[in-house]
């Protein structure tokens, strides 16, 4: 005894255009930088090294509402904080994917490319605090809502 189960499909109907996906997922990428710099994690989940007490001193002198929180001071980074846009728009998805070009690009405010680089990798006595990646959430969340799209469009064909 066996079965044979087949399925034709009409390749012709299937146009793998997943800008809209791909531009959602990079906005759920660029929300979870934002959350995580605001609660004070690093990309992998853990927490950001802690602050030098000078360097607390300093931003509670200055009037930041959460001086114990690496990067978050300014809104300059991620763009949260208490100056939210001031000197630059933070993490923002920079390149949008579209029909012809399908990849979306997640940049950081041109001036603090350098610093945000600084802190990602570490730099002489600046300890190194992974802030821009993509988590292991993100990444799966963005996945997922790709892989339901072409399941989608599998199922139309």
């Amino acid at each position: 005894m066996s079965v044979v189960l087949e399925k034709n499909f009409n390749l012709g109907k299937i146009h793998f255009d997943l800008h809209k996906e791909l531009n959602r997922a990079a906005g759920t990428i660029v929300k979870d930088i934002k959350n995580k710099v605001a609660s004070g994690q690093s990309v992998s989940g853990g927490t950001l090294k802690p602050l030098k007490p000078a360097t607390i001193k300093a931003k509670r002198k200055k009037g930041s509402p959460r001086p114990n929180v690496a990067l978050y001071d300014t809104g300059r980074m991620a763009g949260s904080g208490s100056k939210k846009g001031v000197g630059g728009r933070g993490v923002f998805l920079s390149d949008p994917a579209t029909k012809q070009n399908q990849t979306a690009t997640i940049s950081t405010a041109q001036d603090r490319q350098d610093i945000g680089t600084y802190h990602n990798e570490g730099a002489g006595n600046l300890p190194k605090r992974e802030w821009f990646g993509i988590s292991k959430k993100a990444s799966k969340d963005a996945f997922r809502m790709i892989e339901l799209r072409v399941e989608q469009m599998l199922r139309d064909a």
